[in-house]
């Protein structure tokens, strides 16, 4: 069962749901066999029900305490080797994982190491849409991160989607700091991790959209889930993929997307 705590002990906590957004399942399909993710406070550890993630201030720090002393660990780099993101990003989830999420189709990314995949929605109301979207930051400009650099570009990414993840919408409605995402947990399967939930709009179209940010060593793992369900054939009428819903993808995919970095 995949639990989303978080850490930063001293920290204060508040619970944050996404105003609206309850669980949406598929309609037309049924929807995947992993356990929607849930998020617990360091206080409280089995209050929070599933579904809810926990947000916290701006003074957390960029590296959870308890990796503090995880560097001789598997998520860190072997000496000064480097670990590399996998060659075909698309390859990275088992046959049996895509079928799970009910996701056959894959593009892969021409510019960035980055695979997305989609579901079939149907040819008749209601629509279920379904996006996810694995990327791997290994550098800028052809040069590879060193540890420290994958550490300042994960804490950069994190104060700009904890301010507004996206230019479609404003500031997220859930936010909080990972410390196990599916069976990967921080410390032994990644360094450090965070998580958005918000919802945007684009013209009429409205989704729900969650983005898990995973830092294994000198690689930063994105992984992006988002979705609407639409009763009938007007995108207007569109409900956003709930908190839980999206949460769920991530956590079928992320342990497999992590192992891929090695």
């Amino acid at each position: 069962m995949a639990k989303w705590t978080r850490s930063g002990l001293g920290v204060t906590v508040l619970a944050v749901l996404a105003a609206g957004c309850g669980v949406v399942l598929p309609q037309a399909q049924p929807s995947p066999s992993a356990t929607p993710a849930r998020v617990r406070s360091s206080a409280a550890p089995s209050s929070t029900p599933p579904g809810e993630h926990v947000a916290a201030t701006s003074t957390a720090t960029s590296t959870p305490t308890s990796t503090a002393t995880s560097t001789a660990t598997s998520t860190a780099t072997a000496g000064d080797v480097a670990l590399k993101a996998p060659a075909d990003p698309c390859r990275v989830l088992s046959f049996r994982t895509r079928l799970r999420i009910r996701m056959p189709k894959a593009t892969r990314d021409r510019r960035d190491v980055a695979c997305a995949w989609t579901n079939e929605p149907g040819t008749a109301p209601p629509f279920v849409l379904r996006d996810l979207k694995i990327s791997y930051t290994t550098g800028l400009a052809g040069l590879a991160f060193t540890e420290e650099e994958a550490r300042m570009t994960f804490a950069t990414r994190r104060r700009n989607d904890y301010r507004q993840p996206s230019v479609f919408g404003g500031a997220p409605s859930v936010k909080g700091v990972i410390r196990q995402v599916g069976t990967a947990r921080s410390g032994e399967h990644f360094d450090e991790g965070y998580y958005v939930y918000y919802v945007y709009q684009v013209a009429a179209a409205r989704r729900g959209e969650g983005r898990a940010v995973l830092r294994k060593g000198n690689v930063v793992v994105s992984i992006t889930a988002s979705g609407a369900d639409i009763p009938t054939r007007r995108v207007r009428d569109g409900r956003p993929a709930g908190n839980a819903t999206v949460q769920t993808l991530i956590d079928a995919v992320a342990p497999q997307a992590l192992a891929a970095v090695r």
